[in-house]
């Protein structure tokens, strides 16, 4: 095992030698020690004695390494172009236990290895230095050959153990051949023959037996003796070899009579043998001529013949072709039979010819305005049928989203129509939400009664593109200045796209299944190209529709962002008017019932002019259905301040055209009304003088009516002339209530209905009756009565 470990030192020690590599003045000339550290440099083979050795700590690797190639004078004042290396030790803890660093240099042609080794002789106190910077090394004694790529290597030593972390950090370099300014002064392109001139001078002469002979001539190299000579012509090759032996110039010969008669144009290419290249130098060619160039002549008489019949048979054929053309274009002119020009071709296109579903995104309420222009221009100008969800919202609100968006396409798909589809920021956003991006909420889609369209579409489309037969009927196109071709979804990568109105004449010819140029003719349709197409009331109403978008786009560069919501609350109670007036979809009230406590108040104020200052009540009985009726009894409380009576039943207004005299309507928001017990009755109406006469006795105080004012002051009761007076006007009174009321408004019919029932009353207890009579104004000294 000794033995064999031996042997492998021994080749690798050997390897360094045999493949040319080593440093600087054979390592004479290495330091690495510093200010604070004392370091011992070494070079060997990448193998040394504590390679084998584990240890128990090992420090972290190098950082921040920087190679480059420079060229360094040696102690004998020769250039040598060497490997510059700069490299920094960790600050950190580990720096405890560096005992050294490594530098290996592997040459990647030949595998050869070369390590120098900076081996510190004493611990670092710090992790850092003096001057507050990591420890840093360097190394530019290293040399390499020209033309050659190196991989440079630093790692701290100890090295880490088998089967542990490996941190060294490596960089390759590529040296520049002698060719570089940098490099040729260097000694190894001296002594490769790099910077070798020489000077190679080739010809035709005669030997010494009077033969023709080929003789080649150079300068040799001042450190090659060998060189070997090639010469060639064609597939002909000679070889010959020449030595220095202290000669300025060399020369060698070639028998012409070897060589093929035809040969004029030679190669000649010397190899030389310098030590450092071998049999790999770099070669010199040079090329020469043998055969005499023909004298110059001067013009003959018979050039000149030449020249003048050359000169005469262009301008015949020039003229020739003139003629041809001209005789050509005159009979197309007198033709009466030739068809126009087919640049003016112009078609005729049956309506509804070909029908076309438009499939694009709510992004905004002037890009759906550009949407329906463009549905018109479609119908009006090229006779297209257009298939539209704006269109055609009875149907579609009738059978659902998904179902119409099916019907449309098979009705495409049946009657050789085509899809449409106008892609803008918003197709590209949900395209992106189909394909696991973030969901988007638009605006417009989130305000329209139809939601989003244009996902269910995608989804439908999506299977069709797997099948190269489907790509004829989709269209993509998007108009190029409020949309750019960023916003055509990825799986339309493969379709035509179409810029409008640009494009817009060949997707017509897309629609028309037509192609726009034929042989011998092409096809052109007046009004829809992109310069005249606005000319029509409908073209002139699209551009116009675009141009208004393209400047808001311009005033709101974020107006997309500003589109996007994030739940249909934040639109909630907002509309869209353009779209309400332009696609006739209503909007959607909502109608909240007014909920009012309490039965409803009708009041009918009387005036009574009299000297007596007494009121009292009277309530009338109402019978809506004689069967069933019921009557609520009210005791007001009689003030002298007040003399108005208010009830718990709405207000009726008499119309318009009937004058009725000395009845005041008064609001429920003016008098409050006082709740009091129900009592059932007969379904007799008794007599009005028995009711007064139960109530109040003429000559007797009733505790209903009697009330006392601020000063303490308090009323009789009323006299028997008082009471037959209030009989009289709730007769008159009583008659005039025949008048036809009009009808009550919504809300209360709704609250009465729903709310109320005036055959079931409420009960109140007696002192909240109380005291809501004791807390009713009063003003003034006419009498009244509340009635229903």
């Amino acid at each position: 095992m000794s033995f064999l470990y031996l042997g492998v030192v021994v080749f690798f020690t050997l390897i360094p030698v045999m493949l040319n590599m080593h440093v600087m003045d054979d390592g004479l000339s290495l330091n690495c020690s510093q200010k604070e550290v004392q370091c011992k440099p070494e070079f060997n083979n990448c193998m040394y004695d504590g390679l084998l050795k584990p240890s128990n700590f090992t420090p972290s690797g190098p950082d921040d390494l920087r190679v480059l190639i420079d060229v360094r004078t040696n102690k004998k004042g020769e250039l040598e172009p060497v490997i510059v290396a700069e490299w920094k030790a960790k600050d950190d803890g580990s720096i405890r236990f560096l005992e050294g660093t490594e530098l290996s240099v592997t040459k990647l042609s030949t595998n050869a290895h070369l390590c120098v080794h900076y081996m510190f002789l004493q611990k670092f106190n710090s992790m850092k230095n003096s001057d507050g910077e990591k420890w840093s090394f360097s190394l530019d004694k290293v040399v390499v050959d020209p033309g050659l790529a190196y991989l440079v290597t630093v790692s701290n030593l100890p090295k880490p153990n088998l089967e542990h972390t490996n941190y060294n950090i490596n960089k390759r370099v590529v040296v520049p051949d002698c060719d570089d300014p940098l490099i040729r002064p260097t000694k190894i392109c001296y002594e490769i023959g790099e910077t070798w001139q020489p000077n190679v001078t080739a010809g035709k002469t005669v030997g010494l037996d009077g033969k023709p002979v080929l003789s080649v001539a150079f300068n040799p190299g001042e450190n090659a003796e060998k060189y070997n000579v090639f010469v060639r012509c064609n597939k002909d090759s000679q070889t010959k070899t020449l030595f220095k032996d202290s000669q300025t110039l060399l020369n060698v010969t070639y028998d012409l009579d070897n060589w093929p008669k035809t040969c004029c144009n030679f190669d000649a290419e010397i190899k030389p043998f310098f030590p450092k290249c071998g049999n790999d130098c770099r070669r010199k060619n040079h090329k020469f001529n043998i055969c005499p160039e023909p004298l110059p002549t001067t013009p003959t008489c018979t050039n000149s013949i030449l020249w003048i019949i050359y000169v005469g048979l262009s301008l015949l054929i020039c003229g020739v072709a003139f003629y041809a053309i001209y005789l050509h274009c005159r009979k197309q002119h007198k033709d009466p039979e030739t068809p126009p020009d087919p640049h003016e071709t112009e078609m005729s296109v049956p309506p509804g010819s070909r029908s076309v579903l438009i499939v694009y995104s709510r992004d905004h309420p002037l890009y759906t305005d550009i949407v329906l222009k463009l549905s018109a221009f479609l119908r009006a100008k090229c006779g297209v049928e257009v298939v539209l969800d704006l269109l055609d919202t009875t149907w579609l609100g009738t059978i659902g989203r998904l179902q119409w968006i099916e019907q449309q396409k098979r009705r495409i798909e049946q009657n050789s129509g085509k899809i449409l589809v106008l892609c803008s920021p918003g197709v590209q956003a949900k395209w992106g939400a189909i394909c696991g991006e973030p969901r988007i909420l638009l605006r417009e889609d989130a305000r329209s009664p139809m939601g989003d369209m244009l996902t269910l579409a995608l989804q439908l489309i999506t299977p069709d593109m797997q099948y190269p037969a489907s790509y004829g009927k989709y269209l993509v196109a998007y108009f190029d200045d409020i949309s750019s071709d960023c916003n055509v979804p990825s799986m339309f990568d493969i379709a035509v796209k179409y810029k409008l109105m640009k494009h817009f004449e060949e997707l017509y010819f897309h629609i028309l299944d037509m192609e726009k140029y034929q042989q011998g003719m092409m096809h052109c349709i007046k009004g829809i190209s992109k310069d005249d197409y606005y000319k029509c009331p409908s073209g002139k109403a699209l551009r116009d529709a675009v141009e208004t978008f393209q400047a808001y786009q311009m005033e709101n560069p974020d107006w997309f962002e500003s589109e996007c919501v994030n739940s249909e609350d934040d639109v909630r109670g907002e509309s869209s008017p353009l779209l309400d007036i332009q696609t006739g979809v209503q909007p959607i009230y909502e109608l909240k019932p007014v909920y009012n406590h309490g039965l409803p108040i009708l009041v009918n104020e009387v005036e009574i002019h009299q000297e007596i200052h007494s009121v009292c009540a009277v309530i009338p009985q109402i019978h809506d259905i004689p069967e069933e009726s019921s009557v609520r009894m009210i005791s007001p409380v009689v003030n002298s301040h007040h003399s108005q009576v208010v009830s718990n039943h709405p207000e009726v207004e008499p119309p318009l055209q009937v004058s009725i005299v000395g009845m005041i309507p008064n609001g429920p928001e003016s008098y409050p009304y006082v709740p009091g017990e129900p009592v059932s009755v007969e379904p007799s109406h008794p007599p009005l003088e028995s009711r007064l006469n139960e109530m109040f006795s003429v000559g007797e105080q009733s505790e209903s009516c009697q009330t006392a004012n601020s000063d303490g002051q308090s009323f009789a009761p009323p006299s028997e002339q008082a009471v037959q007076q209030l009989v009289d006007l709730f007769n008159t009174f009583w008659t005039l209530r025949e008048v036809t009321a009009p009808p009550p408004s919504m809300e209360d019919s709704f609250q009465l209905n729903q709310e109320m029932d005036l055959s079931q009353p409420a009960e109140v207890e007696e002192h909240e009756m109380d005291g809501a009579s004791q807390t009713r104004p009063s003003e003034g000294s006419d009498q009244g009565y509340s009635s229903r």
